[in-house]
């Protein structure tokens, strides 16, 4: 019978285990100077050897080598028996199917008893995490004061599942993942064994998806193996892993960075066909992403990627071409992709969704948020002319030292001497003599709350604005400046943090769209594409609630797309707000010709 390659290469003694160094020598110090604890804790991830250094611990306090540093031998008799499983005194149990209360009693019965025929009695639980909380209860007494000749070793993968009181009785080991040139030193010479050539580039790539684990590495190893080929290469293990090449990923991206979702999508429909797994290809895209992360800011990333140098080459064209924000968005997009990937039947549709997102610039909203890339985009938006965020709707923004002119009466600032006419986000921000009136601001927030958007019951706005209190002349400004691009900001982020607990989804908005004003009956939204404008118009009755338990009024929800905001000149501007108002007082929507 054929014996799988991660089995036959198990190692037998502490010199043949791979990149554990540190627990190695702790094991072979203890084991020298009879310093052997009562009971251990093994945890690390799969395939990096605690079941494997387990029973070589276990041969090591049993073996009758007269060398104690040298034990184990593994040549006696007991580590032969041990390695095939018959000796007596060495028991493994698995607590995935031996997890309940009245298998941890017979163990705890059979302790009593003396060994059979070696030194010590050694009781390896693998998967420890999976005992139930009563078996847990009824191993404590027992691990904390076991006999004198009985040794304990717990191995787990999830430590963090086991209650303090077991970890607070045993020793624990940590294993660490094992690095990429040590299993290649290993693979090379298990192919060299063989008589099979491996290259290079084929051994990178079997180490780099083994992540660490040696038993995986060693089942890829096989598989590639199995074909009977004495000669191996990328192309070959490219085959037998089921993904592509470096260059399918790179013309991926390219694809999604041009907003190309339909060539995207036919490209992994070729690459389906081929027989490609889909939960493969999600997961080295993600680390295509990881890749030009590390190219863009490492000089010589030759050694961390384990890539040739054509292709390191490759890829530095690429990250000179895209930015950080879609990187960042790329990784947590395709992260989510996989995680949901492992649990679903069809990953293919998963994989296509993501694509889809990322082309059309909504896997953006997915990234961690800060207020950097939100100015970044602002400055690439207004970098054009400044007529690409209309100085117009300067002229909407609130004033509060009075109240709002009724319909039909122009504002003063529309003169062209008036410095309305210069960007909102280029004016000062308000001097401090315009703060001095903030008490009463709010009581007339209050009193216009009761109106129809914010026009005051039972008072006439020359009455109100009679009523509050005049700033300097040198101060007067025109209203933008109550709110300049600092405060919408602000604003504008108060919203997405209160938005976290209402929609799962509401952050897909922030780094496509930004507040360009703030009105006495509307705020603006400028959305970079149509794509983003329709998906704030469907949280509209969100944003318009919370900016209303922002602002402290009821306010109406404007969005238009960079493209729109830069064509709409000022007249045509005023005279949507005109058409606004005659139809908010008649009750009828004129027609605009």
């Amino acid at each position: 019978m054929y014996t799988a390659l991660y089995r036959a290469q198990r190692p037998e003694v502490f010199s043949e285990v791979l990149g554990q160094d540190h627990i190695v020598k702790i094991l072979r110090h203890q084991i020298a100077t009879d310093t052997v604890s009562h009971a251990y804790l093994f945890c690390g991830t799969r395939g990096t050897g605690k079941t494997t250094t387990a029973r070589i611990l276990a041969k090591a306090v049993n073996c009758t080598d007269a060398d104690v540093s040298g034990r184990p031998c593994g040549v006696c008799d007991n580590c032969l028996s041990i390695k095939e499983g018959t000796f007596m005194d060495v028991v493994e149990i698995d607590a995935a199917s031996n997890n309940g209360v009245d298998n941890i009693r017979e163990l705890r019965e059979s302790v009593k008893y003396p060994p059979a025929v070696g030194r010590k009695k050694v009781y390896i639980i693998d998967e420890v995490h999976m005992l139930s909380t009563g078996a847990f209860n009824a191993l404590l007494k027992t691990l904390e004061e076991p006999p004198e000749n009985v040794i304990f070793i717990l191995a787990t993968t999830e430590p963090q599942k086991l209650p303090q009181t077991i970890m607070s009785r045993c020793m624990r080991l940590d294993f660490r993942r094992v690095p990429a040139s040590v299993l290649m030193n290993h693979m090379r010479r298990i192919c060299e064994d063989r008589g099979v050539t491996i290259s290079e580039s084929a051994l990178r790539l079997i180490s780099s998806n083994a992540d660490g684990s040696v038993r995986d590495g060693l089942s890829l190893l096989d598989q590639c193996l199995s074909a009977g080929d004495k000669e191996l290469d990328r192309d070959t293990v490219l085959e037998f892993l089921g993904t592509v090449s470096e260059e399918f990923y790179i013309e991926l991206t390219e694809k999604v960075l041009l907003h190309n979702p339909s060539e995207a999508l036919v490209l992994l429909d070729n690459a389906i066909r081929e027989g490609k797994d889909a939960k493969q290809l999600i997961s080295d895209w993600m680390a295509h992403y990881r890749n030009l992360l590390m190219t863009k800011y490492i000089k010589n990333p030759e050694d961390m990627l384990n890539m040739s140098t054509e292709n390191i080459d490759k890829l530095r064209a690429q990250s000179d071409q895209i930015s950080l924000d879609e990187i960042n968005a790329g990784i947590v997009t395709l992260a989510k992709t996989s995680s949901d990937a492992r649990y679903s039947t069809q990953p293919r549709i998963l994989m296509e969704l993501a694509i889809v997102i990322l082309a059309t610039g909504l896997g953006q909203g997915a990234a961690v948020q800060t207020a950097a890339p939100q100015q970044a985009f602002r400055q690439a938006a207004a970098r054009p002319a400044a007529a690409s965020k209309p100085a117009a709707f300067a002229d909407q923004q609130p004033q509060t030292s009075k109240a709002p002119a009724p319909a039909g009466v122009q504002p003063q600032a529309s003169k062209p001497s008036a410095p309305a006419e210069v960007p909102p986000w280029e004016d000062e921000p308000a001097p401090a003599e315009n703060q001095a009136g903030s008490d009463g601001q709010e009581a007339l927030f209050a009193d216009m709350a009761e109106g129809d958007y914010g026009e005051p019951s039972g008072q006439t706005a020359a009455a109100v604005e009679a009523e509050m209190p005049k700033p300097p002349e040198k101060a007067a400004k025109p209203s933008s400046a109550q709110y300049d691009q600092q405060d919408l900001d602000e604003i504008w982020n108060d919203i997405f943090e209160a938005g976290e607990g209402i929609k799962g989804s509401f952050n897909l908005l922030r780094l496509g769209t930004y507040l360009a004003g703030i009105n006495e009956k509307e705020f603006k939204i400028i959305a970079q594409n149509d794509n983003k404008k329709d998906y704030v118009m469907k949280n509209e009755k969100e944003l318009a609630q919370m900016m209303e338990d922002r602002v402290g009024r009821k306010l109406k929800l404007v969005c238009v797309t960079e493209k729109q905001a830069g064509e709409m000149t000022e007249e045509e501007e005023k005279i949507e707000r005109a058409a606004e108002e005659v139809s908010e007082l008649l009750g009828i929507k004129p027609r605009i010709e």
